[in-house]
């Protein structure tokens, strides 16, 4: 995931990286396209959890490699040069001090992808490898009101963001999925939209919409091309503060799935 512009970085203390190696619990089915696979174990109680929009690094492996013991972040960089895992970016939907547990959910892709395939074959008692955690956006309580906006992709750090707004934020959510199957349930109303093929889908939405006025704080995340377009829209139309805005890149449309 990238930045696109030079905005206030409003984000939680990077925490130190350490690599998990922790068994399935559960999967859940929460769409015909996402599902939710919940990881666990004791090992989980250190996990530096901050909300949001906080992601680790999931590794996949071959399942022929012989991987050192123990597996630690050092130890599996130091065999990078004769394997080198695929990685792939992830929100960590819900964290559980409690019970030591975090949930990912996975869009299930039409095009292969390591993520989406591991996902689609998920069972309790497999064992799932991720580095982290990252820093995580830290919302401007002081804003006069809030703009989320992003693909299903988003959808786990949009749900996160909202669960952690006050009840009386005022809040436009946007987020653009492939069908009304596909809609989950979420804490603020949401703008929902169907695909249709075009880059520019949400910026239009967004244009359409009467939006409060005042200092506003918008988070944006999903394919490359989407966001270049929302931006554009909200800077050089709307004239938001560039300050104010945060869009960054979850993929590409055209590259290898996830």
């Amino acid at each position: 995931m990238d930045a696109m512009n030079t905005t206030v970085n409003r984000r939680s203390r990077r925490q130190q990286t350490k690599l998990w190696r922790v068994p399935v619990l559960r999967v859940v089915s929460l769409t015909p396209r996402m599902t939710r696979v919940t990881v666990g174990g004791p090992e989980l109680a250190d996990f530096a959890a901050a909300g949001t929009d906080q992601n680790v690094m999931l590794y996949f492996y071959p399942e022929d490699v012989e991987l050192p013991e123990p597996l630690t972040h050092a130890s599996a960089r130091a065999i990078w040069s004769q394997v080198r895992p695929l990685t792939r970016t992830y929100t960590v939907s819900r964290y559980s001090a409690e019970t030591c547990e975090l949930d990912f959910d996975f869009v299930l892709h039409d095009d292969a992808g390591p993520a989406s395939d591991w996902a689609k074959q998920a069972a309790p008692g497999d064992q799932l490898i991720f580095v982290g955690p990252s820093p995580a956006y830290v919302p401007d309580l002081d804003a006069d009101w809030h703009l989320l906006a992003g693909d299903e992709t988003a959808l786990p750090a949009i749900a996160q963001i909202l669960r952690e707004l006050p009840a009386t934020a005022d809040v436009r959510v946007f987020v653009a999925v492939a069908d009304e199957a596909e809609e989950l349930p979420l804490p603020f109303p949401v703008t929902w939209l169907h695909h249709d093929g075009t880059d520019d889908q949400l910026a239009r939405a967004v244009a359409a919409a009467e939006l409060p006025t005042g200092r506003v704080d918008a988070w944006l995340a999903g394919e490359r091309g989407a966001m270049v377009a929302l931006r554009s829209h909200l800077l050089d139309v709307r004239g938001f503060d560039r300050s104010r805005v945060r869009p960054t890149t979850y993929w590409r449309r055209g590259e290898t799935g996830n």
